[in-house]
């Protein structure tokens, strides 16, 4: 009988730990926005942007200075982020703080990159495109076939499901002749129609090196970049700008973030707010004068201003949330578990614990528990109170129902 009682009351604890913290987050939670911020090359300063009475009224504002815009000033004051508004107008100016800047050169140096922590942890089907990246096209042009690659790279007709043994030699014997170690552990790229140019991908060898892979004029062309020993890769986002000034984004595993330029591979570091890219999003947004680095969390937003040739810091701004909910989280629950989360696709158990401390607040629930069946059964209190110093709340409250 014991056996199955103190089953019950696993099986009980761990559904509340389940559920009250289910509960908290759906009666307390509030969604928070992402306030738009972008650094103004005209005042050199954050800048955000924001509607009155119920999304009617737009207003821009300076976060330094607190002042406010009408939205035709706000376009004045970020010219290169409305600078297709502003050529509307006929409002763009000549220069910028003293340095003329013309359509291509905002357009060759204006991009975006959203990077989401689902990346890293959503499955892919492991079947990929290889296009031409010396065509001689103007738009890119699917090949007709597919390639896998693991332990060997293959290529295989999707209408017959026959691998062309031909060109799988031909792209093997590259591999081997720079030192690959199979199996590839993953391949990064950006497989789609909608781009200039293509640069094929980068994969991550058995031995944590990364190795550029495209098809040029029908042929592999396979090299090490040749990363320093001191990273580790975690993830590889992949971009064709129309500067071809870099090839992607490097994430390491220590959450710094690299530029993978076209100057023989070198690595630029990015600096960044506190990252972490298991858990946080990053946005960045560039354009000829700035780069800004944004990184969006559970605690808000935080945000560089770069400057876009050095790389150099030039600003920064915090718009960080209350923490009330996590506060009380720590206090009270000494462990959560869930099972859906916003940094990852798949459905499975997770286990998150508070810190030490919470162990006191245990201690007092098991105290008031020993306290109030003292007298009715002391003899058998020890286990009841050993599981309420582990589980905290959760026990209390099933110990609690099942002793009585």
């Amino acid at each position: 009988m014991k056996i199955i009682k103190y089953s019950i009351i696993v099986l009980c604890t761990m559904l509340l730990a389940w559920f009250l913290p289910l509960l908290y987050h759906m009666v307390s939670d509030q969604s928070a926005r992402n306030v738009f911020t972008y650094y103004s090359s005209v005042e050199n300063a954050f800048c955000t942007m924001d509607y009155n009475d119920g999304g009617q009224g737009f207003f821009g504002r300076n976060l330094k200075t607190g002042k406010e815009y009408s939205e035709s000033e706000f376009d004045s004051i970020l010219p290169l982020f409305y600078a297709k508004q502003l050529f509307k107008d006929n409002r763009f100016p000549d220069s910028i703080n003293g340095q003329a800047v013309t359509v291509q050169d905002i357009s060759r140096g204006t991009f975006f990159l959203k990077y989401n922590p689902v990346e890293i942890s959503t499955p892919a089907i492991p079947i990929y495109t290889l296009f031409e990246s010396f065509s001689g096209r103007v738009k890119l042009e699917m090949p007709g076939d597919v390639f896998r690659i693991k332990n060997k790279i293959e290529f295989i007709n999707p209408e017959t499901n026959e691998i062309n043994i031909k060109k799988s030699q031909l792209f093997m014997q590259a591999f081997e002749g720079v030192g690959f170690a199979f199996p590839a552990k993953k391949l990064f790229g950006n497989p789609t129609l909608r781009k200039l140019y293509d640069e094929g991908y980068f994969v991550l060898d058995a031995k944590d090196r990364i190795f550029h892979l495209k098809m040029v004029n029908g042929k592999p062309f396979v090299k090490n970049i040749n990363i320093p020993a001191d990273i580790q890769p975690l993830h590889i986002t992949v971009r064709e700008p129309q500067d071809k000034s870099h090839y992607g984004f490097l994430f390491d595993k220590k959450d710094r973030v690299y530029l993978i330029t076209t100057n023989n591979y070198e690595l630029q570091l990015i600096k960044t707010p506190v990252f972490n890219a298991e858990k946080d999003r990053l946005i960045v947004m560039a354009n000829p004068f700035f780069w800004m680095t944004n990184v969006v969390s559970d605690k808000g937003k935080e945000c560089l201003a770069l400057e876009a040739i050095s790389k150099n810091v030039v600003d920064s701004i915090s718009l960080l949330r209350p923490q009330e909910t996590e506060v009380v989280l720590s206090y009270v629950f000494p462990f959560q578990i869930t099972f859906l989360s916003g940094y990852s696709e798949f459905v499975k158990p997770c286990i998150q614990f508070a810190e030490l401390w919470v162990l006191v607040v245990n201690f007092v629930l098991a105290f008031i528990f020993w306290l109030y069946f003292r007298q009715k059964d002391a003899q058998n209190l020890m286990p009841y109170l050993l599981w309420i110093g582990g589980t905290g709340v959760f026990g209390f409250i099933v110990c609690l129902l099942l002793k009585e």
